[in-house]
């Protein structure tokens, strides 16, 4: 009999010589220094404000924040597709710890920011609100914590998320998240 009479068997040695195909790359090209390279890129650490603007001028795109507010510091991660966040922890705090919740500004350099938040507003349960300045902002009503909007100059998409989802929203429309610099 053949293989195409079983198609279970011509999708297991498929997927075996896929699976070969991977050991075999993974244990050629996995050295750890390389792993260690690549998580540098997501590493949290605590920063000053004008750190935000040198690396935006880095990234060649604007990394967000809400301004400075009392009683916390700012935790900077560059991901490794050059997106941003900005986490609010308390002074004091480590970097990178993953145990508090706290307003986080991310800047997301998407090949099409504006479509793709014209896609998140036209799905079902999406809330479109306008904030200073005529800027749309999206929410999703099953999640209000994370809301999004895509600057004037269109260059990215920003995220504003907190544990508190009215502050999320409020932040949004007030125009207080802008550029850092």
């Amino acid at each position: 009999m053949r293989a195409v009479d079983r198609p279970w068997l011509l999708r297991g040695a498929v997927l075996a010589l896929a699976l070969a195909v991977g050991v075999v790359a993974w244990i050629a090209g996995g050295d750890d220094e390389g792993d260690e390279a690549a998580s540098a890129g997501t590493e949290a650490r605590i920063v000053e404000p004008a750190e935000l603007a040198n690396v935006a001028a880095t990234l060649g795109h604007p990394v967000y924040w809400a301004g400075p507010i009392g009683g916390t510091e700012l935790e900077l991660t560059e991901g490794e597709d050059r997106s941003t966040q900005v986490r609010y922890l308390e002074e004091g705090a480590d970097a990178g710890d993953e145990a508090p919740e706290a307003l986080t500004i991310g800047s997301y350099p998407l090949p099409d920011p504006a479509g793709a938040l014209d896609e998140f507003a036209a799905e079902p349960g999406s809330v479109t609100e306008r904030g200073s300045g005529g800027l749309e902002i999206v929410y999703g009503k099953s999640n209000p914590s994370s809301v999004y909007f895509v600057p004037a100059d269109g260059s990215i998409q920003v995220e504003v998320y907190d544990p508190r989802p009215r502050r999320a929203l409020e932040l949004a429309l007030s125009g207080r998240v802008r550029p850092a610099g």
